[in-house]
């Protein structure tokens, strides 16, 4: 009998996921994908979180409608992935997952298609527009994108942001164009299309959107913030249309700002695009010059510009349910506004003010972004909003006093240390140069002490956390202008050369090291010679978010475990999902049945976009694996 048990316990610990939050909140398919390659047909799959260890799959492949052919010799145990070395790609090909004699999930190809490295979603661009209340006109370009399963069929539906060529940042003046967001099938199928008005001023820190199923019934809902004259996704408007709050003075310091009027939060429903339900959005901006402080440069406005800085997210603050937030102020005052989406009924859950007494020292500490994470361990999501932590409730859980930052990186950082760890660059410029407070820093994510920081002065934009080298324990990290790699451990600086990006990362090949996602490039360190070596280029798409260059989304949206880059065509006429074709080494479930990277995902389209990160450590993952796993049987 013990026996029996030890060699259960060894079962689950194979695919069950060990580390940090499970989530629970999709019951996706299997994700069944392929692709040509040079040497065939590359067939991947997800791995769920319940399947048991020893779940053995089968491939069939049936040619121009004739009897389907098995194409392994043995159950195929050790990935979930396989090449069809066999097929005719000039004939009609239907491929199908079994396991167990039953059919799980199929592909098909028509003969002779080309032979893309990615999957096409055409668009339906919107036709160019005329700014409201002027004559000039502006044009739409595929932005941010996020996933959710909208329909409940278990695949995920791409949802895409179109920005306005005349979009503005919150200290530009002038009018800007309306921000829109479509749902779109997998086949290119358009479900919807929400405008969010000409009241809602377009722009990164401004147009946040959170995908998920924040009710439980098996469907994804949007929910964002609104304006009078949103129009939903039936063609209903939200408040009254009639209302212009934009300041129409051209004489005024805040021409074309809008700094008058209601603002909502809005759950759309992710099958029509229907407004489910609208309330008053926390907090008000008034005032105006309430927002400033000593972050940034330690200033303070009452033209908008710091009122009008956002970011959102989604956490499961009671451990299960997906509940969407929204931040407002970066530089000085931040407050933080969590809600509930049940029965049709959107409600305030608790809501943070860094400006109340009781935390004092907790302003100045924003960032241009966020993650979400269980930085306690309590079982619960807290909001890192960069230099400090709110609770799961909605208290202060810290603030490190390293004030404002750019990029922000959260995970297992340091594996030998229990828990998560937080590296944010810092910005130092103008009046708080003087304080003299680091570049760069990592701190512990459940105590706020701070392992070390460096660079104290300096102003730094950019900054990456990830292991990308296999020499050194855990992450390694690096920022714009700094000095080689540093370890996220110690500080140390390990190497004089950095990588060629400091943008985003991706699991691409089959080892537990991230790759680099800069632009339309995948590119992997080289610790050997000390440069990147490229590993895709992506063709005929482009990058999105100006000097940013990130994609509208990366994710594990598909297949096995490594992530898919999502980018757009330079005439918006269709995405294109890049997924790998370096055969797999293992199988584990989808990463997206990790908590926080699956949350990571729903805020990866926010402000600065951030790319994701699990709450466990890849390595020491793997090592886990290859202790339990059975011999290959391919």
């Amino acid at each position: 009998m013990k026996q029996i048990l030890t060699l259960l316990a060894c079962s689950l610990m194979l695919l069950q996921p060990a580390w940090g939050q499970p989530f629970s909140g999709e019951r996706l398919d299997r994700g069944f994908v392929g692709r040509p390659v040079e040497r065939g047909f590359y067939l991947s799959w997800r791995m769920l979180p319940a399947d048991a260890a020893d779940l053995a799959f089968d491939l069939y492949r049936s040619t121009d409608g004739g009897q389907a052919v098995k194409l392994n010799d043995s159950p195929i145990l050790r990935t979930s992935d396989f090449v069809d070395t066999g097929a005719d790609l000039a004939r009609d090909n239907r491929w199908s997952l079994r396991s167990r004699g039953r059919e799980l999930a199929s592909w098909s190809r028509t003969g002779g298609q080309a032979a893309l490295p990615y999957l096409a979603i055409p668009l339906d661009p919107p036709e160019a527009r005329k700014t409201f209340g002027t004559d000039e006109t502006y044009t739409f370009s595929a932005n941010d994108a996020s996933v959710g399963d909208l329909d409940g069929d278990g695949q995920y539906e791409i949802i895409l942001k179109w920005e306005p060529s005349n979009r503005k940042l919150p200290p530009n003046r002038g009018y800007a164009g309306n921000t829109l967001i479509d749902a779109y099938k997998l086949d290119g199928t358009r479900l919807w299309r929400i405008d969010l008005g000409h009241n809602i001023r377009s722009g990164p820190p401004t147009t946040q959107f959170l995908v998920a199923d924040f009710d439980g019934d098996g469907r994804a809902e949007l929910c964002c913030k609104t304006a009078d004259g949103t129009i939903d996704g039936t063609g209903k408007p939200i408040g009254d249309p009639t209302l212009d709050n934009r300041v129409g003075d051209e004489a005024d310091p805040a021409f074309g700002k809008v700094l008058l009027g209601r603002e909502y939060v809005t759950v759309f429903d992710g099958r029509t695009g229907a407004a489910l339900a609208t309330e008053e959005y926390i907090p008000v901006r008034y005032p105006l010059d309430s927002w400033g402080g000593w972050g940034g440069n330690g200033g303070t406005d009452n033209l908008g510009e710091r009122a009008d800085r956002f970011s959102a997210g989604v956490g499961c603050f009671d451990g299960k349910t997906p509940s969407p937030f929204f931040v407002r102020g970066w530089y000085g005052r931040t407050v933080v506004a969590a809600w509930t989406f049940t029965n049709g009924k959107l409600q305030p859950l608790w809501t943070f003010d860094s400006s109340e007494r009781r935390w004092a020292g907790y302003s100045g500490m924003g960032n241009h972004s966020v993650t979400v994470g269980d930085f306690d361990g309590d079982g619960f999501d807290e909001v890192c909003v960069g230099a400090m932590i709110v609770d799961h409730n909605g208290e202060g859980l810290l603030t490190t006093k390293l004030r404002h930052g750019d990029a922000l990186h959260a995970g297992d950082l340091v594996p030998s240390r229990p828990g998560l760890e937080v590296f944010g660059v810092h910005e130092n410029e103008e009046n708080t140069i003087q304080f003299g407070t680091p570049g760069m820093a990592v701190y512990d994510a459940r105590t706020g002490e701070i392992l070390w920081s460096a660079e104290p002065g300096a102003d730094i934009g950019r900054g990456v956390a990830a292991d990308i080298d296999p020499r050194f324990e855990g992450a390694e990290c690096w920022g714009g202008g700094t000095r080689g790699l540093r370890s996220c451990a110690t500080g140390e600086i390990l190497t004089n050369t950095v990588p060629s990006s400091t943008n985003f990362i991706i699991y691409w090949d089959a080892d537990p090291y991230s790759e680099l996602l800069d632009r339309t490039t995948i590119s992997k360190w080289n610790w050997e010679t000390g440069r990147s070596d490229v590993l895709l280029q992506g063709e005929g798409v482009v990058a999105c978010n100006g000097s940013k260059a990130t994609p509208c989304v990366s994710a594990d949206l598909l297949g096995d475990w490594r992530e898919e880059v999502v980018w757009a065509t330079p005439d918006n006429r269709e995405l294109r999902i890049y997924l790998t074709d370096i055969p797999a080494e293992n199988r584990m479930p989808t990463l997206m049945s990790d908590r926080m990277y699956r949350m990571a995902i729903a805020w990866q389209n926010v402000a600065y976009n951030q790319p994701p990160h699990p709450s466990f450590d890849m390595v020491k993952r793997f090592e886990e694996i290859r202790q339990n796993q059975k011999p290959a049987a391919r």
